[in-house]
């Protein structure tokens, strides 16, 4: 890693903004190919990231580096509550996902790309994007950079999505988190969604304490937006506590349902809405979506081809297909939970449970086809 010196000229192949699992992937992916890469982010690291910390085993499978040593719960036993009367309990022995503590992945991962042949530099503001002649010129702290890509890697606020396109969040998803620390009573707490008819609350456990949360994954026009006294109304009824500490609202990027991109720069992870909607998963797509931009640079290049676009977008297609599919799978749980509950109850659950605990994903689960592309 080259710390960057500002008395350079400011020339990158690529400019990736934001540090997170997205930003990291991609430079890990672009980093085999010799790329000058300039990562940029606001924050030092570690800094904290509003995340209930459930890794699943296909986002494992794709991580470029090993966590093992950050994994704090393996998820064997899972219960899903759609009321009181109806709950299901699911287990499979190799687990659908583990748990960490959201703040120590993001380190290590931002650690272990700082140990490649990339340029890092913590900026304040982005000030002004532009385009000329296939170039991507940016102002950054009163200093010019210009690159041939530009990857907009930083989250659900994203600077680089409100900049260079029209997209916007029309129903933004909505969550609040936090921590109840671990005593005899709630020691022995398995991984629990409790579904209600705008998304889920849930508890999932670490070492010494449960990550608590509650988030609306479906948005109606007339519906109001989770709050702290839902979390405490929720922690209240399942652990018979009020004593929460650490509580964040964030928002979850879930509407890139269509999203393409038009030109030499590429949104990824929850910067264009990739999480899904059923569960509100990010972490695997933010993941999959900075290989595959940096993978769409690199092929683009060797189809002596400037038009990367054409290979992300491929990639989006498949992806944002099984997007809709979780959102279909979304408004039928929140819809329908009584039906939902007797469809997992018969078959669909263990399907389900199997299918993520071998690091399947929904397309594969659903239609036994390959998500991903080959190139």
């Amino acid at each position: 890693m080259h710390y960057f010196d500002t008395q350079e000229i400011n020339e990158f192949d690529v400019i990736i903004v934001g540090a997170g699992p997205s930003g990291c992937a991609c430079a890990h992916e672009l980093d085999k190919f010799n790329k000058k890469i300039l990562l940029v982010d606001k924050h030092n690291f570690p800094r904290h990231k509003p995340c209930a910390g459930g890794i699943t085993i296909k986002a494992l499978n794709q991580l470029p580096i090993d966590i093992s040593h950050l994994i704090q719960h393996h998820s064997y036993d899972m219960t899903f509550e759609f009321d009181e009367k109806y709950k299901i309990k699911l287990n499979n022995q190799d687990g659908s996902c583990v748990m960490v503590i959201r703040e120590d992945f993001d380190k290590f991962f931002f650690d272990e790309t700082l140990k490649l042949d990339i340029n890092f530099l913590k900026i304040k503001n982005i000030q002004n994007i532009k385009k000329n002649n296939n170039k991507i010129f940016l102002e950054i702290d009163d200093k010019k950079f210009r690159c041939n890509y530009l990857i907009g890697a930083d989250g659900a606020n994203s600077v680089i999505r409100k900049m260079t396109t029209s997209l916007s969040y029309k129903n933004p998803v909505y969550a609040f988190e936090g921590i109840v620390k671990k005593n005899q009573l709630n020691k022995d707490s398995v991984t629990e969604f409790v579904f209600n008819n705008r998304g889920y609350g849930w508890i999932f456990p670490k070492k010494d304490h449960l990550n608590v949360g509650i988030g609306n994954l479906i948005n109606r026009n007339n519906d109001t937006k989770p709050n702290k006294k839902d979390l405490y109304d929720f922690v209240q009824k399942k652990l018979n506590t009020d004593e929460i500490s650490n509580i964040t609202g964030f928002p979850i990027g879930t509407e890139g349902d269509n999203y393409h991109s038009t030109e030499n720069i590429f949104l990824v992870g929850d910067a264009a809405g990739l999480s899904e909607s059923l569960l509100g998963e990010g972490i695997y797509n933010a993941i999959i979506s900075g290989q595959y931009a940096a993978k769409s640079i690199i092929a683009g290049e060797k189809h002596n081809t400037s038009d990367a676009k054409h290979f992300y977008n491929t990639f989006l297609y498949k992806l944002t297909k099984e997007l809709r599919l979780y959102r279909k799978g979304s408004n039928l749980l929140y819809n329908y939970p009584k039906l939902t509950y007797f469809l997992m109850k018969f078959g669909l659950g263990k399907k389900f449970m199997d299918g993520y605990s071998q690091g399947k994903t929904l397309t594969e689960i659903i239609k036994k086809t390959k998500l991903l592309p080959n190139f």
